[in-house]
């Protein structure tokens, strides 16, 4: 079953509002979709802890204790990303450090830290974490290792991690060397095989291949008597950005993968992000002015891909709406970025005749890869962030200052 696509419950009068005092560009989040769309999963999967929020779709402090306030676990890439779950309140014992490629030190920190898990994607990891388990005191660090199933997912090229040629994780024949070399060592408890898809899927279809991978390992190393207790199954369900489609719905592949898994004895984890966030989020970016170039008409605006990456990345064509006024015109009308790239777009094809220099854009279903993936190239600060809930809001991050572009530099 498919869920509606929601329209966005932050009205054009409270974003005019809010940078009026604020600025452009400025990033907004409304809490009470974060809150809907976490209450989807946690009731689709049935334990709050099953269900690990991605770190890296939106890391804001103020997002991640609005969302552990629904006891729900957090997936970190990275030490970075852990420590921003640990400065939101968040209890080590909540964190899962995820199987990105990570230096010997970090696995050392996540080894030693006390999380609910650590993954591991790669022989030196395995290695790293045996010998930061000597200095383990109490209980033994729960560790997982990440699968390679060899799955082509169907998402953005750049997005997909699971396929064979992928630099994540370990082969299927490589997993029972690792697994038995975790389990040998008494400071450490091998638990769970993990796995990632990619981001944005819009198929459930990849999750049944890559169980059926899995399985097959659960069963190698259960003949081996080295049993694996939970699978981890990562990779995010996308989230229909343009004006037709809708999302997956968290209960379909929940009932998918307990199907696949009935009788195995597995519990399972799921590590949601775009699905959590994106929906919460819209840019606001001024128009500074119109052009026309051969019959191209053009916004130029005060928002552009150092802010929001998305189109320049991956060609992602989000909704783009003026605050004020209506869609008008024939799909011709590019949304430009002040940068001196030509690459430098919000969107493109665009039904925006009637917008003027000064008007107000809306960029919508941002809350996921945007502010995270900003940069201050050019020399520009990132922008703010505001965080609304019931009416009320607050700047849950102060806009940049020009001295914040040169913070911790020295000059000779």
């Amino acid at each position: 079953m498919l869920t509606v696509r929601p329209e966005p419950s932050l009205d054009p009068q409270l974003l005019a509002e809010i940078v009026r005092e604020h600025g452009t560009p400025a990033y907004v989040y409304d809490a009470r979709v974060l809150d809907g769309n976490v209450r989807r999963w946690v009731e689709a999967v049935g334990d709050p802890s099953r269900v690990c929020y991605a770190v890296k779709a939106n890391y804001n402090l103020a997002v991640l204790a609005r969302l552990a306030s629904h006891g729900i676990g957090f997936e970190a890439s990275t030490v970075g990303e852990m420590a921003r779950a640990l400065a939101a309140g968040i209890a080590p014992g909540r964190i899962v450090l995820g199987g990105v490629p990570k230096s010997p030190q970090a696995v050392a920190v996540g080894i030693g830290r006390g999380l609910d898990l650590v993954v591991l994607q790669a022989a030196h990891e395995v290695e790293a974490a045996i010998e930061a388990s000597t200095s383990l005191s109490g209980a033994p660090a729960r560790v997982g290792l990440r699968v390679r199933p060899g799955i082509r997912a169907g998402a953005h090229p750049s997005l997909e991690t699971g396929r064979a040629d992928a630099k994540f994780g370990f082969g299927p024949s490589e997993i029972r060397d690792a697994w038995e070399a975790l389990s040998r060592t008494d400071g450490l408890r091998p638990t769970t095989l993990a796995f990632h898809l990619g981001s944005g899927l819009d198929s459930l279809t990849p999750y049944e291949a890559a169980i059926d991978v899995l399985l097959g390992i659960v069963g190698d190393l259960e003949a081996s008597g080295r049993p694996v207790r939970e699978l981890d199954l990562g990779g995010g369900l996308g989230v229909a950005y343009g004006d037709t489609g809708s999302d997956l719905e968290p209960a379909d592949l929940v009932r998918i993968v307990d199907e696949r898994l009935a009788g195995s004895g597995l519990t399972t984890r799921y590590e949601p992000g775009r699905s959590i966030a994106a929906r919460a989020g819209t840019l606001v970016t001024r128009v500074l002015y119109r052009r026309e170039r051969d019959g191209h008409p053009a916004l130029v605006c005060d928002g552009g891909f150092t802010d929001f990456g998305r189109y320049s990345l991956y060609g992602a064509q989000h909704r783009i709406e003026p605050l004020e006024g209506r869609l008008e015109g024939p799909e011709t009308v590019e949304v430009l970025g002040p940068t001196c790239e030509s690459g430098d777009k919000l969107g493109t094809g665009r039904r925006l005749h009637g917008v003027q220099p000064g008007d107000l854009l809306a960029v919508r279903d941002v809350g996921a890869y945007g502010f995270v993936m900003a940069s201050n190239y050019n020399a520009r600060p990132r922008p703010a962030e505001v965080l609304v809930d019931d009416g009320g809001w607050k700047v849950v991050r102060q806009r940049e200052s020009l001295e914040d572009l040169w913070r911790g530099e020295t000059v000779g």
